[in-house]
């Protein structure tokens, strides 16, 4: 029993350093670049380590578990906000954004992600270009001038 656990928390190990990355940049993304992400990042394996020893997972599982506990945690973080900068943008579309702009993930890997169909992902984002260019198109335009 105890090899098996030494194995699990090496391949923990091996996937935190695999998917860290990914996860730390996902938080700042969503919360800045203050010590919330940080902790947000670091909750997020830590709540994945248990369960992970105990079951164990592959690296496509761990990695859905992963993004899915750093949402959860960065929504706890944002719900004791004011309003952020990104704040023409639902906390839904914020999730999209940063997956899909921020990570550059494909639609394939924000699908399961997020738990939504393709053709809605791809409505989301049609809705939220539209949102954002309306809220661009509605910013005052900086002073430059020929003259």
């Amino acid at each position: 029993m105890e090899s098996r656990m030494s194995v699990s928390a090496s391949e923990f190990a091996e996937y935190v350093e695999k998917y860290s990355g990914n996860i730390f940049t996902l938080c700042r993304l969503l919360l800045g670049q203050g010590s919330e992400a940080e902790e947000a990042a670091v909750k997020s394996f830590t709540e994945l380590y248990i369960p992970y020893l105990r079951k164990g997972c592959d690296p496509q599982s761990f990695s859905l578990l992963a993004y899915r506990e750093c949402i959860r945690h960065c929504f706890r973080i944002a719900q004791g906000r004011k309003a952020s900068s990104t704040a023409c943008l639902s906390w839904e579309d914020q999730l999209v954004h940063a997956l899909r702009y921020g990570l550059r993930l494909p639609l394939a890997e924000i699908s399961p992600i997020l738990m939504k169909s393709m053709p809605e992902l791809k409505a989301q984002l049609r809705q939220m270009r539209e949102l954002l260019a309306a809220h661009e198109a509605a910013q005052p335009k900086s002073g430059l001038s020929a003259g």
